[in-house]
């Protein structure tokens, strides 16, 4: 076997193994499927409401006598979802560790707005009330990645705390129908902090009416996490052949 087979076939081996030991970061229960098990979630102290576990096709604090109508959850029997009877502000978080390699983030969101229009101030807070009063407006959903080693408040939204901004309501925004599959490449911002903590955080506040955000299926996909067999199949070959020329020598 020549030198250049030998090179190419231990070129092939490392980057099988390479492409194994570099996989996306794991998310845990992020289906829902065991309640909210794995995720923490936060409320700002004074307001009303927070996440629940929805299934069917009801808002998890529906009146039977008046139920609000959402859809069903898209994956699974559960999702997770806000709902409150007055303002408040809601968070549900995972942290993770990342880690180089392919990493495609992926999850679901319904939004159920009463508040007939978002606003979308520098802060998660529902209660911003001045110094003469006088409440700010803030009706939003947000989804970030934060940076978990400095952060000193969930709610922040410095950008100092927050990597990457995901997700935002803005003013005029109309909610889709139904859940939408929200999708980002996040490979780059995960190899620049490998080894790192991070937070993967959904965001709820109102303080305009009622808003119910739904979160389901909540994942990163990682192609390398698992060799395709034809690759697995020339892992082998190239495995076997190494082999033969070690023996011959």
């Amino acid at each position: 076997m020549s030198n250049s087979i030998l090179r190419g076939a231990l070129g092939l081996l490392l980057a099988v193994l390479h492409a194994t030991a570099t996989a996306a970061p794991t998310l845990t229960n992020g289906g829902f499927e065991s309640g909210l098990a794995g995720w923490t979630v936060a409320d700002q102290a004074g307001g009303d409401g927070t996440f629940f576990i929805q299934s069917g096709t009801q808002t998890p604090l529906s009146d039977p006598a008046f139920p609000v109508a959402v859809p069903a959850p898209p994956e699974g029997s559960n999702a997770a979802m806000t709902d409150a009877f007055g303002p408040g502000a809601h968070l549900l978080y995972q942290d993770f560790v990342a880690s180089p390699g392919v990493a495609v983030l992926n999850f679901d969101l319904f939004i159920l707005n009463g508040g007939g229009e978002f606003e979308s101030p520098d802060s998660l807070l529902f209660d911003l009330t001045d110094i003469v009063g006088e409440n700010t407006q803030n009706q939003q959903i947000r989804v970030d990645i934060l940076l978990v080693s400095a952060l000193l408040d969930p709610f922040s939204v410095d950008p100092s705390d927050v990597l990457a901004n995901l997700f935002i309501t803005l003013p005029g925004d109309v909610p889709p129908d139904g859940y939408t599959t929200i999708t980002h490449d996040l490979t780059s911002l995960m190899g620049s902090h490998a080894g790192q903590t991070l937070r993967l955080r959904f965001a709820e506040t109102d303080n305009l009416g009622p808003l119910n955000l739904g979160v389901d299926n909540v994942r990163f996909d990682d192609r390398n996490t698992v060799p395709e067999p034809a690759t697995l199949l020339l892992a082998a070959a190239a495995l076997a052949a190494l082999a033969g020329t070690l023996r011959r020598r």
